[in-house]
């Protein structure tokens, strides 16, 4: 994946209904879990997301009705 530029946690149940939906619509994203770089909790899992199309990033927004944050620099 190219450079992270945000993420949107969520729970596993929700997660497996986002990423279907994202594969469906050929969006590219990676999965990232407790203990990897991100502050997250158990039982929750961030979508990560890079560089999109315009179209792409309206229909993520569209889609995962959370709070965008902004990936951290290392």
């Amino acid at each position: 994946m190219d450079q992270k530029l945000f993420y949107y946690v969520t729970n596993w149940d929700d997660a497996s209904l986002y990423t279907r939906a994202l594969e469906t619509m050929e969006i590219p994203y990676s999965l990232e879990a407790p203990g990897d770089t991100l502050p997250l909790h158990e039982g929750e899992l961030a979508i990560v997301f890079s560089h999109l199309r315009m179209r792409q990033y309206k229909a993520v927004r569209e889609l995962i009705h959370l709070p965008e944050e902004p990936y951290p620099e290392h």
